[in-house]
């Protein structure tokens, strides 16, 4: 299932009875963004403000990945890591990973038709009359440095190998023509700008949309391996190409967006951004950041802004990680293959704490795999692996805390790293992006790794277990019905 834009899924939301239409009228400073949160928290599905004051000619639409069903919709199963592992076994044995490669190589690869981006022309036009302060963005949390894009997409094109790149960063509006880009020093838009300003180029092409697909939506805010095109990731997961337009700066946007802004931003431009509730639910401090210059504001006849909010899990952002949790599990394993499973707890906040499952074979292995997990993509940000055996489910914390208590000794089964490149909005961390992690090794231990066998687990016999099933199941028969 691919839907065509942001409209179509709303149409497909009304038929499911799975959106909230408010005709009240709500305003963007602090009312739609607590309406959401408690929504989240709720498990109330997506919210569309018809009436948004201030904006007579704009609808928000929030909380649209309000649990981990939603996707189950966007993408038509509920078996996420599916849509991967069908790729890589149909695909990725001669995978070109930039866009340019991908054209090149047409001839060859002509399967990769259907996924590739396509030109069509776009649905929405210049509107010379528009500026920043015509979105209704949000004001989240009364203490936030001013209102904020928090939804919308920022899209960027790599000089070199003219890979594009479409990433979910928060965007604080400043006035009409001007707003503070909040790239992290690990995110793919700022590695762009620094290559930009090694050519010697102070000013990047950038577009800022919003109102997209959903699933281009969450391809956004995904962790997709370097040097992959999003655009075409985006065409694997949805099944079809994604429609895009060229711009006069050069970025390609989708066809269908509600809304495009188009400029640059000036790396010798930068100013204080924030403070801004974050995920973590504190306040992230003053930081500074690039200044985006507008030059076209370009819109979609009666418009629909997309916007989320933050703050203490569980929100959109936990359920955003429960997806790329299982969309990314078979990329992950061709990295680690002794991979079994993983969780990323909605409480854990994303980066925070990560759970893991491993075909153990040899000793020292659940510290290495712990390695390989840090070294990859986002998961470099965690602050915390446990390793696990393939027969814990990592999805129930009471079996991984007795794999910790039964397995692990804190001398030699914990590790703890200083120094290393954390989540920069981390308020824990002394000194960002440079803080410390810690991993926990509890799998079973070979005779190498604590100098003796290992105990062997209490088992039930096997005679015992057939002679007294059914005696067991009169048990809880005659349980069942004193209950009632």
């Amino acid at each position: 299932m691919a839907f065509k834009d942001l409209r179509e899924y709303i149409h497909f939301l009304r038929q499911k009875g799975k959106i909230i239409e408010i005709d009240d009228e709500i305003s963007p400073d602090l009312e739609i963004a607590y309406i959401s949160r408690q929504a989240t928290y709720r498990r109330l599905p997506t919210l569309l403000f018809k009436r948004v004051k201030g904006y007579p000619d704009w609808k928000v639409i929030t909380n649209m990945f309000y649990s981990i069903n939603s996707f189950y919709d966007i993408f038509g199963t509920d078996k996420l890591e599916e849509i991967s592992k069908n790729f890589i076994e149909n695909f990725m044995g001669n995978m070109p990973i930039t866009l340019i490669e991908k054209i090149k190589s047409l001839a060859e690869f002509s399967k990769f038709g259907k996924i590739l981006p396509k030109s069509k022309k776009p649905v929405f036009e210049e509107e010379s009359r528009a500026n920043l302060l015509s979105f209704p963005a949000l004001k989240t949390w009364p203490k936030d440095g001013g209102k904020y894009f928090t939804f919308s997409i920022v899209i960027t094109k790599d000089p070199e190998s003219e890979v594009t790149n479409l990433s979910v960063y928060r965007v604080q509006i400043v006035n009409e023509k001007e707003a503070i880009v909040h790239w992290q020093v690990l995110k793919r838009g700022n590695i762009a700008a620094q290559k930009y300003k090694r050519l010697g180029i102070r000013k990047v092409p950038i577009a800022i949309v919003n109102g997209v697909d959903p699933a281009i939506a969450f391809i956004a805010s995904s962790p997709v391996p370097p040097g992959l095109d999003k655009y075409l990731f985006a065409g694997i997961v949805r099944g079809e190409g994604v429609e895009v337009h060229e711009l006069d700066n050069g970025i390609l946007v989708p066809s269908n967006a509600e809304s495009v802004i188009e400029g640059y931003v000036d790396l010798d431009d930068m100013r204080l951004e924030g403070p801004f509730g974050d995920h973590l639910g504190y306040y992230t401090p003053p930081d500074y950041f690039p200044t985006f210059k507008l030059e076209k504001v370009y819109l979609r006849e009666n418009p629909i802004f997309h916007a989320t909010s933050v703050g203490k899990p569980p929100l959109e952002d936990a359920w955003i990680g429960k997806a790329v949790e299982r969309l990314f599990l078979p990329f992950l394993r061709l990295i680690v293959p002794e991979l079994v499973d993983m969780n990323l707890p909605e409480y854990g906040l994303y980066t925070g704490i990560g759970i893991f499952s491993i075909k153990k074979m040899y000793p020292g292995q659940g510290k290495r795999a712990m390695m390989a997990l840090w070294g990859t993509g986002q998961l470099s940000l965690l602050k915390m692996i446990i390793i696990v055996d393939e027969d814990v489910n990592v999805h129930d914390i009471n079996q991984v805390m007795y794999a910790i208590a039964s397995t692990v000794d804190p001398k030699r089964d914990v590790l703890l790293i200083d120094n290393v490149i954390t989540d920069s909005l981390d308020h824990t961390v002394p000194n960002p992006p440079l803080g410390s992690k810690i991993g926990i090794d509890a799998t079973r231990k070979f005779k190498e790794e604590v100098g003796r066998g290992w105990p062997e687990e209490v088992k039930d016999d096997e005679e015992v277990v057939k002679r007294m099933s059914t005696l067991l199941s009169k048990i809880v028969k005659a349980h069942d019905l004193l209950s009632k």
